[in-house]
């Protein structure tokens, strides 16, 4: 099912409507000329022929479906005319200025409210900021670990990647995340979590920096280009940043040594591998425990107090400690 798409309704600018508003002065003034050339007019208060100002009421009246019916066509080829030239141009006027109100009011007003409506049932979500190559395999795999796809906002100022986004199922929103109204928009003091990917450093950097200070408790998770650019960025405020150059390097370094390594951390990062990598805290029928003798997971390491620990260095694990293990992914049913 398709997600939903919101792109923030521009308002025409001065210069639009005043080419609007041009235009439809320049037929307008055509109209009189050709009526007033034609001649067949006719004033019913007088009995003669109306000057060019009369041609120029009649026009207005007639194009607007006002028709006092004082000035009338009297020949046939006038009537002709305001058949079949007068009346398309009274449905070019009405159209214009109609469309004009739609877009300006109507429009806007119908987007706000379908956004707000969707805004409203959100809570704990994932902001997705960049949908670039990185923002989407994040997203895809978001789908694939049970994130409700309602609870999936991407952020970006690229109307065409949002329309993928919302083939996905996600809720996709056309604005710049570094913005603190855009972030404000999408309830981020309920996020849980904001992925920045915006394939630019500084971008994220600033990014970073505003979502920090609207919601301190969310975690921050950032893409970094730049291997200079991971203590910016933990300086405002990210959790977990995540350097493609030193991923990558080390990926390619071990490739060289191992054959089979690569594929293997591959297999264990991605849903629905044969492996998978997780963590979570221990539970009361462990506490007292050694790592090894936890059932059906081969423990790598334990955070405690905020740091990581071998398991050869913590024999028994304790009440609020965190493992991290791996243990066999889950099979799909035969």
């Amino acid at each position: 099912m398709a997600g939903k798409l919101y792109t923030p309704v521009e308002p025409p600018t001065v210069r639009g409507l005043a080419l609007r508003f041009g235009a439809v002065v320049a037929v307008l003034m055509v109209l009189v000329l050709v009526v007033h050339v034609e001649g067949g007019l006719v004033d019913m208060h007088t009995g003669e022929r109306p000057n060019l100002l009369g041609c120029l009421y009649f026009v207005l009246v007639t194009v607007t479906t006002v028709g006092y019916g004082d000035i009338v066509p009297v020949g046939t080829m006038s009537r002709l005319t305001d058949a079949f030239l007068l009346t398309p141009v009274r449905f070019l006027v009405i159209f214009t200025f109609v469309g004009t109100a739609y877009q300006v009011i109507i429009q806007r007003f119908r987007e706000e409210y379908r956004m707000k409506r969707a805004v409203e049932k959100l809570q704990d979500h994932v902001l997705v900021c960049g949908f670039g190559n990185t923002g989407r395999v994040a997203a895809q795999e978001l789908l694939l670990q049970g994130t409700p796809a309602d609870q999936i906002v991407v952020l970006d100022t690229n109307e065409l990647v949002l329309a993928d986004a919302a083939e996905m199922g996600l809720l996709a929103i056309q604005g710049d995340p570094s913005r603190e109204h855009v972030l404000q928009s999408v309830a981020i003091d309920r996020a849980a979590y904001v992925l920045i990917c915006p394939g630019r450093d500084d971008t994220a950097v600033l990014i970073a920096l505003t979502a920090q200070t609207l919601n301190p408790n969310a975690r921050l998770i950032a893409m970094c280009l730049e291997e200079e650019n991971v203590k910016v960025l933990q300086r405002v405020g990210a959790d977990t940043i995540i350097s493609r150059a030193a991923a990558g390097g080390n990926l390619m370094a071990a490739a060289t040594r191992r054959a089979h390594l690569v594929e293997t951390m591959q297999d264990m990062l991605t849903v629905g591998g044969a492996l998978k990598l997780d963590e979570r805290p221990v539970t009361h029928h462990e506490v007292g425990k050694h790592p090894g003798d936890i059932p059906g997971v081969a423990v790598l390491r334990i955070y405690r107090d905020g740091r990581h620990h071998n398991v050869s260095d913590l024999p028994r694990l304790r009440k609020g400690d965190t493992i991290v293990f791996v243990t066999a992914g889950e099979q799909e049913p035969a």
